[in-house]
């Protein structure tokens, strides 16, 4: 291919792709483990790519070193305000960690089907008043020792303020416990904030405090801290670190990855 044929080829592939990367309107929301009160516009997909992420969590036996390669969370916008998220977690397990990683299981994690829909909109002019969505659906039994359905709903508020956002999660669902038939009640809850930095408007710091209750468990909950870059193409890119707050949540952890759009754009409108 002589330089000409290349550089029409490239062009090609460069427009190629600006057709079906979409604008998009509002932050992606990796890394965090809860979600907003917003969702894509119908016919177009985003996806959360976690590109690499580890953590270890120690136990009464042998620690638990968990490498993430990859974890994909995959919206697909539909009509009436609403989406449908298909979501997973590709887990290397190494449960004698010993200075080096060597991977006795591999699993997949977290996989689950929600449907989402806002059902209220309140803008994004600064006003006290927030978003409102839900997100239900099924964690299905990809992880050691799980079998069945489990149900997962939860309520999602969105404050878009002038110079701070702040997405609030309150939910429940069904756990069953491990290598057992017993199923529990859980609850779910996470608050999001999201500060852009005024002398660069494209760099936002986040942070993230999480949690879940299994009936007759204790409290799991962490707090996350990060950066996201509205890069170019529409692309975001996120890094942040993760620490648990006591002696059932996982000790300490990072992750970093991407989102992109994929789509056409319709004309008019906000998402």
């Amino acid at each position: 291919m002589d330089k000409l044929n290349k550089k029409i080829f490239w062009l090609i592939v460069l427009c190629a792709w600006g057709e079906i990367v979409a604008p998009k309107n509002v932050l992606a929301l990796r890394p965090f483990v809860t979600t907003d009160a917003d969702v894509v516009e119908p016919n177009i997909a985003e996806i959360e790519l976690g590109i690499f992420g580890l953590h270890e969590q120690k136990h009464l036996g042998p620690d638990e070193f968990v490498l993430d390669v990859p974890s994909i969370r995959f919206n697909y916008g539909l009509p009436w305000d609403s989406e449908i998220v298909l979501e997973t977690v590709g887990e290397l397990i190494d449960s004698e960690y010993a200075g080096t990683m060597g991977v006795k299981e591999k699993q997949f994690a977290d996989t689950a089907a929600f449907y989402k829909k806002v059902w209220w909109r309140s803008g994004k002019s600064g006003g006290w008043i927030p978003n409102f969505a839900t997100e239900t659906g099924f964690v299905f039994p990809t992880e050691k020792g799980t079998s069945g359905l489990d149900f997962e709903g939860t309520g999602i508020f969105s404050w878009y303020l002038e110079k701070l956002t702040c997405h609030l999660t309150l939910g429940g669902g069904t756990e069953k416990e491990a290598f057992e038939h017993n199923t529990q009640g859980l609850f779910i809850y996470g608050v999001i904030l999201d500060v852009p930095l005024p002398q660069y408007k494209k760099v936002h710091l986040v942070s993230e405090y999480s949690g879940e209750k299994v009936e007759n468990a204790i409290l799991d909950h962490q707090l996350l801290g990060g950066v996201v870059w509205e890069g170019p193409l529409n692309i975001d890119y996120d890094i942040a670190g993760f620490a648990g707050l006591n002696n059932e949540s996982v000790d300490w952890g990072a992750t970093m990855g991407i989102t992109f759009f994929v789509g056409k754009k319709r004309t008019g409108g906000e998402t």
